[in-house]
């Protein structure tokens, strides 16, 4: 039986759009062909299976509202206009304007350091300050990589008190505050909390109060509790072999993730976007300018949403992903339009289809002006000149690529330099200056050597660097000296090594056993949630004394050898 939906009363709807400064002409949209495309890109999944919401909000209505497939499998309930979704990071938002709300009336200044109401903060120095917070670059570690790294697992009941204890026990950072832009998720449970010191109420309390219950989205909250009740709530699946099983989400740490709302609720929030209802012209203002690193760069973040622009227009957006939860929401203020969809099978691919239901919009608005790309120009093949094997030689060796986490082998063979990927995988490398080098494919990529690095350009100037380095040559006997018990006071967690069959096995309590592989002296590479990078630390008379481990958002986090 298909799930039954919202149509919108008339198939042709008359909006309005503005298109630029040149186009104030009235536009239709054809929510009948919207429709008709929609259905088309669900065919392919069924309406018995976890689903999706989609909404469409134009000229501050919600104009189109799309449910399809499952909000619960054990009862077989539908996904309906009350189902509430949990949209994970999409919550980013929504604490960035509860800090906005309290600056502007004075209560706080985006400029204060954060240990103003975080006395527990380690001090670091320069100051972290409540905008690094809202714009991820306060070089906080992530707090699900330092989660992992510390044992948990996240279908584990995570508590807000946990998350905090574990981000302020934190005693270095992933860069020096502004230096950098990473996203990390231990900077808005801090904001979440900071509103609460502020207000002496709790921020599910906060948001409730000055945004929800004034902007009438009666069915939103902030989930700071385990067993909380959420009326109609929707549950998260992925499969197992051919069988959905439930993807459990225990975190209930607020700011940062953990709002529970509803398609028109979602609407509500991005009507007010232009409305203005709840929140000033200063607060909207901030929310759309892009920040700037300490070297003038921006870097597409702006206190709480990504601004960019697709298709020829101005986009504000955020995205949000827990368990197999998918949410995004986009705004384009040109044309007054806005697109909500919601996700709880693991098993569709909600990116792309955000991106299909996108494309679908804003198909009536592309013209050439609005499509029209800069001209980029591309790199082109050089003459060819000879080199004997004698100098090709001297490029010969391994490079490694420290922020993909890869190795490529230069060597010469039957007198032809080649660029290994692996046994299989091998491009000829041509001469076409003193230390540059062609790959002989059709489109041009340019291999240059400089002192001990490997210079990778592609046509459109993308360079990537590689270091060369010597591979690791270990066995059980030399493996010997990593193995023993190390401990992390910022974690408080325990991790122990032995040796296997020449190769160097992590262990710990909650996670089990899992290799490690010998890249270099020193060097290794896990493969087991957020223990990816791995680091051995020496004293003076060359002992191993501890490591450092590093994932994608939690960098150089120490562990101490303990004495056997």
């Amino acid at each position: 039986m298909r799930i039954p939906f919202k149509i919108i009363t008339a198939i042709l709807f008359v909006l309005s759009a503005t298109i630029g400064s040149a186009q104030n002409n009235i536009e239709q949209i054809n929510i009948h062909q919207i429709e008709t495309k929609i259905d088309s890109l669900l065919s392919q999944y069924n309406d018995n299976e976890p689903g999706v919401a989609i909404g469409l909000v134009k000229n501050n209505q919600l104009v189109y509202e799309k449910y399809f497939g499952l909000a619960n499998l054990d009862y077989e309930i539908p996904i309906h206009k009350e189902t509430s979704f949990h949209v994970a990071s999409v919550s980013k938002q929504f604490t960035a304007f509860a800090i906005l709300l309290l600056e502007d009336e004075g209560k706080l200044s985006l400029d204060d350091d954060i240990r103003t109401y975080l006395p527990e903060m380690h001090q670091f120095e320069p100051k972290i300050t409540i905008a690094h917070l809202l714009n991820h670059t306060s070089g906080l570690k992530d707090k699900y990589n330092l989660l992992r790294l510390s044992g948990w697992t996240l279908d584990d009941v995570i508590t807000n008190e946990q998350v905090l204890e574990l981000i302020f026990n934190q005693k270095t950072l992933n860069f020096k505050p502004n230096e950098k832009h990473m996203y990390s998720n231990a900077n808005y449970a801090l904001l979440a909390e900071i509103v609460a010191r502020v207000s002496k109420i709790s921020f599910a309390e906060f948001t409730q109060k000055r945004i929800f219950e004034p902007l009438q989205m009666y069915d939103s909250k902030f989930v700071d509790q385990e067993g909380q009740v959420v009326k109609n709530k929707s549950l998260s699946y992925f499969k197992v072999d051919s069988i959905y099983v439930e993807d459990l989400f225990n975190n209930f740490s607020v700011g940062a993730t953990n709002l529970n709302t509803t398609i028109t609720d979602l609407s509500k929030w991005a009507i007010n976007y232009d409305t203005k209802k709840v929140g000033s012209e200063t607060i909207f203002t901030k929310m759309q300018t892009l920040q700037h690193l300490n070297n003038g760069e921006t870097y597409g973040y702006a206190n709480g949403l990504f601004i960019n622009t697709y298709k020829g227009f101005k986009r504000i957006e955020h995205s949000g992903q827990d368990a197999s939860y998918q949410a995004y929401l986009a705004t384009f203020p040109e044309l007054n339009f806005s697109v909500i969809f919601t996700n709880t099978n693991g098993e569709i691919n909600g990116a792309r289809m955000v991106y299909d239901i996108m494309d679908i919009c804003l198909e009536q608005y592309i013209t050439d002006e609005t499509t029209k790309k800069p001209s980029v120009e591309k790199l082109t093949h050089k003459k060819p000149i000879s080199k004997n094997p004698a100098e090709l030689r001297r490029y010969e060796g391994h490079y490694w690529d420290e922020g993909d986490k890869y190795s490529r082998h230069i060597k010469v063979e039957n007198d032809t330099l080649r660029y290994i990927r692996d046994s299989t995988n091998k491009t000829a490398l041509i001469p076409v200056g003193a230390h540059e080098f062609e790959m002989a494919l059709e489109e041009y990529v340019s291999v240059s050597f400089n002192s001990n690095k490997m210079i990778v350009t592609l046509d459109d100037g993308y360079q990537i660097y590689l270091e060369k380095y010597s591979p690791a040559n270990y066995n059980a006997t030399t493996l010997e000296e990593f193995t023993g018990r190390y401990y992390s006071s910022e974690l408080n967690a325990y991790y122990s090594f032995y040796i296997e069959e020449d190769q160097l096995i992590a262990k710990h309590t909650r996670l089990g056993d899992f290799p490690l592989n010998a890249i270099k002296n020193d060097y290794f590479i896990g493969n087991k949630g957020s223990f990816l990078k791995v680091v051995f630390t020496r004293n003076s008379a060359n002992d191993v004394i501890g490591f450092e481990v590093s994932s994608s958002r939690a960098k150089n986090v120490s562990f101490l050898k303990l004495k056997s």
